[in-house]
């Protein structure tokens, strides 16, 4: 079960990209640097909002960067977001991508996919998916596909998925929430954390710990990304998605950083080896007056960024599970995993 969902965060984090209809970035984007404050303004994705075409407002989000004396770049994301009286205010996801040696590809020099030594990618989750599909004409016989998935960090990398090695190079979940979290009250399942041995430095092996957490009750996403990864000005970019009530409806809206040059419907470079490219830059080294100012996370027990507000399990999944393409892959994924496990 563990490999299935593996897959399914997976599949969860490519569709949150694909609900986008834009292209990211155009090569050779704009630059933030550590030691700064940047009031940016985020670019807004068309979705369709009952049939019809809708654009939302550009969003404005404020980015705090800052090295800390633990050996962290501190970033600090702060944006406002109004969800409507029919959303929950926690569903949202930020995804962070970063390309260490900046060269626009996604890579894995040391062949180990659980060492980000070119390729992460951080995602903020903030609801929990807690799913039961009832099976097609036998509802009353139990779930056709569950499974479990709390709110949380998730660490992504670029490799050969240990569990799958047969679908070469890929976007591959190696960290996430700890487990065991549940039984979920919809799909009686329990996440058990993802397989493997998490994140890794590259070359010691030791295990890196990333500790988002939130203040107030804005929505505010701090992490420390350890300085020990970087080895240059790096490829960077982060991407947010939100449900908001708009009239009877409630789409999800999406923004980005970069701001892209074209209109033109296409994101599925993002999933491929030169994905990178669509990425900014991030300069770790720079001096600002941020530096050594931000605090690093309190420690691994701190509430995962987002809102600071109770949640309704049950509220959550239903509009995101309207996402068919998830469901539609998951079914493709467990039915592939099940022929493994008998042959």
């Amino acid at each position: 079960m563990k490999v299935v969902t593996k897959g399914l965060v997976c599949i969860l984090i490519t569709a949150i990209l694909a609900s986008s209809p834009l292209v990211w970035a155009f090569p050779g984007g704009p630059t933030l640097s550590a030691g700064q404050q940047y009031n940016l303004t985020l670019q807004a994705t068309e979705v369709s909002v009952g049939g019809t075409p809708y654009t939302p407002p550009n969003k404005d989000m404020t980015v705090t960067l800052g090295r800390t004396n633990l050996g962290n770049l501190m970033m600090v994301f702060e944006w406002e977001h109004d969800p409507g009286p029919k959303v929950p205010a926690s569903n949202y996801a930020l995804i962070l991508g970063f390309d260490f040696d900046n060269d626009d590809l996604w890579e894995n020099p040391d062949s180990n996919v659980y060492t980000p030594d070119d390729a992460l990618g951080l995602v903020a989750l903030g609801m929990t998916l807690d799913v039961c599909i009832p099976k097609p004409f036998h509802p009353s016989e139990g779930c056709w596909i569950a499974f479990y998935i709390p709110n949380g960090l998730y660490v992504l990398s670029w490799g050969i998925d240990p569990d799958d090695p047969d679908s070469g190079p890929k976007i591959v979940p190696i960290g996430g929430p700890p487990g065991p979290q549940g039984p979920g009250p919809i799909s009686h399942k329990t996440w058990e954390s993802l397989k493997g041995p998490g994140p890794q430095y590259p070359i010691s092996l030791e295990s890196i710990v990333f500790n988002p957490y939130y203040t107030d009750t804005s929505y505010v996403m701090k992490v420390g990304v350890p300085l020990a990864l970087f080895h240059s000005p790096s490829g960077f970019g982060f991407f947010l998605t939100q449900q908001t009530t708009v009239g009877d409806e409630t789409p999800w809206l999406s923004w980005m950083w970069p701001s892209q040059g074209s209109p033109s419907p296409d994101l599925s470079a993002l999933g491929n080896e030169n994905g990178a490219q669509y990425l900014g830059n991030l300069d770790p080294t720079a001096e600002g007056p941020y530096n050594y100012v931000l605090a690093d996370p309190p420690g691994p027990d701190a509430p995962v960024g987002g809102f600071a507000t109770a949640v309704d399990k049950i509220a959550l999944v239903v509009p995101w599970i309207a996402l068919t393409s998830i469901l539609a892959v998951a079914l493709v994924l467990a039915l592939t995993k099940a022929k493994k496990r008998k042959a």
